[in-house]
């Protein structure tokens, strides 16, 4: 009996110490979600600056004249590129709205903002360049410990819920018996 307490008291600790490890990621994983946002903002405000560049000579500045007028041409591929150009238009303000909405705003505020707007595209792309660390700030240490918290006890909920029903359903059987 002894081991085996021994053993589930090891095995909680290991499980809260990763819960906590995980927890400390996530101011981490955030900063570089919005390093990689940043990057794909400055390619794209570059890809626009050549577009732009265009305008200004030929349209008094105007894109949607620029996007009118590759619309209306004759030739099909100028024609295509309209859609092109009008693409890198909506992907440069939706990156500029996400830069906006993570830079200068409270861990909690960005957190918000990631559950309920996370681009998966965007998130798969910084989880295959992921380098792990473990900053030893106050936000990383309070989301660990949270998220190690809420975990174990989520943990100890079900176990307990599924030997409460184990222990039921064996002592209904043995009734019957």
């Amino acid at each position: 009996m002894f081991i085996a307490q021994s053993l589930k008291n090891l095995l909680d600790k290991l499980f809260f110490a990763g819960c906590l490890l995980l927890g400390i990621q996530i101011p981490n994983f955030i900063i570089q979600y919005q390093q990689n946002i940043s990057a794909h903002y400055q390619e794209s405000v570059s890809q626009l600056q050549q577009y732009q560049f265009i305008a200004d000579r030929f349209y008094a500045g105007d894109m949607h004249e620029l996007l009118l007028a590759h619309r209306m041409n004759t030739v099909a591929a100028i024609r295509a590129e309209a859609q092109v150009i009008a693409d890198l238009i909506q992907r440069n303000e939706y990156l500029q709205q996400e830069l906006s909405a993570l830079q200068d705003r409270s861990l909690v505020q960005q957190l918000l903002h990631l559950t309920k707007h996370l681009d998966f595209k965007l998130a798969n792309e910084v989880l295959f360049n992921y380098s792990m660390s473990v900053p030893l700030n106050s936000d990383a240490i309070v989301i660990g410990l949270v998220l190690a918290f809420l975990c174990s006890i989520a943990l100890h909920l079900v176990l307990a819920s599924l030997f409460f029903l184990f222990r039921s359903t064996s002592r209904n059987t043995k009734k019957g018996a």
